[in-house]
């Protein structure tokens, strides 16, 4: 780890991590970083995995036009960045626009007026989340070992608020059906029992948790419970 923090830096940032108005908000950790890293514009975001692409659900930005999202959507899958960040969890990933290998990735980074970028992505455990966190500079000027450091050290906060986030955002993945199956289960019930509940057979059930299960990344009962329930249970 880099030893590249004061104390009173790091208690900030804890104090950050355990604040329930930060849990809502994504951008106040954007501001919190802007006071500690120079940077343009930042990206905060979770995504799950679509075709081996993030595909972004929730996003808080800072200094980026509101389409930024939508446009990276375009590029995504000629964006090195983000497959780099994803064979390296939690490791700062930087690049300047001038090393991009493609005229539409440095088109893109034109429009949006950035120089440079410096990215992390860590997958949350057992769930179908992706935290990603990347500031960019209007220049391409080279970010310093304790930026990166200090990046690295805070995504694992950003992934851990999303593992407290309200139990719809998991069930937000799934169809309606899915969902509602994915709940009872997860709440202690039976194949039968769930089917008995919706009017469905037991073989439905078990076609929508499988559904369900690979949607949302998981294997277990217990991890169901978790994720939908907010709770834990028996498996």
């Amino acid at each position: 780890m880099h030893n590249t923090q004061t104390p009173s830096s790091l208690l900030e940032l804890y104090a950050l991590a355990a604040d329930a108005e930060v849990r809502r908000a994504g951008d106040r950790l954007l501001g919190w970083l802007a006071g500690h890293i120079c940077f343009d514009a930042a990206w905060f975001g979770r995504s799950t995995l679509e075709a081996g692409l993030l595909a972004p659900h929730d996003s808080h930005i800072r200094g980026l036009d509101p389409d930024f999202v939508a446009d990276w959507r375009r590029v995504r899958h000629v964006d090195p960045v983000a497959p780099a960040a994803m064979r390296r969890p939690g490791c700062g990933i930087a690049m300047k626009i001038d090393e991009l290998p493609l005229s539409s990735l440095r088109a893109f980074g034109e429009d949006h007026r950035i120089g440079g970028v410096l990215g992390v992505v860590l997958h949350t455990s057992a769930s179908p989340w992706w935290t990603h966190l990347a500031l960019y500079r209007r220049e391409p000027a080279a970010y310093c070992a304790r930026d990166q450091a200090l990046l690295e050290l805070l995504t694992p906060h950003a992934s851990a608020l999303d593992l407290r986030r309200p139990k719809d955002a998991a069930l937000a993945l799934l169809s309606p059906r899915e969902a509602e199956v994915a709940r009872l289960f997860g709440m202690g019930q039976s194949y039968k029992a769930v089917a008995r509940a919706l009017g469905s057979s037991p073989a439905t059930v078990r076609h929508h948790l499988r559904q369900a299960y690979a949607k949302l990344g998981i294997t277990s009962k217990v991890q169901m419970a978790r994720l939908v329930c907010g709770q834990a249970t028996e498996a």
